[in-house]
């Protein structure tokens, strides 16, 4: 399980599709303090006011299902619409076989 893919985009947001058992995708955006993360079933949460390093320490780890874990019930979040996350299973299987 780790980070295959990163992109930072102009707006500050860091991208990072992620293969795990659980999560697939991450968003942080760095101005506005807000992690959202995609599982693979489709649901979406947006983690509020997280600490840089906090996030730092999720993006590094071999795990990021277990950090997640670890540190990331200790914010506040919202659940967000759920996804279809087909194209997103096809874009880290694109990304695992380059």
């Amino acid at each position: 399980m780790s980070v295959i893919k990163r992109t930072e985009k102009e707006n500050g947001v860091i991208e990072c599709l992620i293969d795990s058992s659980n999560i697939l995708l991450s968003e942080y955006d760095k101005t506005k303090k807000t992690l959202k993360i995609t599982f693979k079933a489709g649901t979406q949460y947006l983690y509020k006011q997280i600490l840089d390093r906090d996030y730092v320490r999720f993006e590094v780890s071999e795990s990021q299902g277990s950090v997640f874990n670890k540190t990331m019930n200790k914010y506040e979040f919202e659940k967000l619409e759920k996804i279809d996350t087909t194209e997103l299973l096809e874009l880290i299987k694109e990304n695992k076989d380059n």
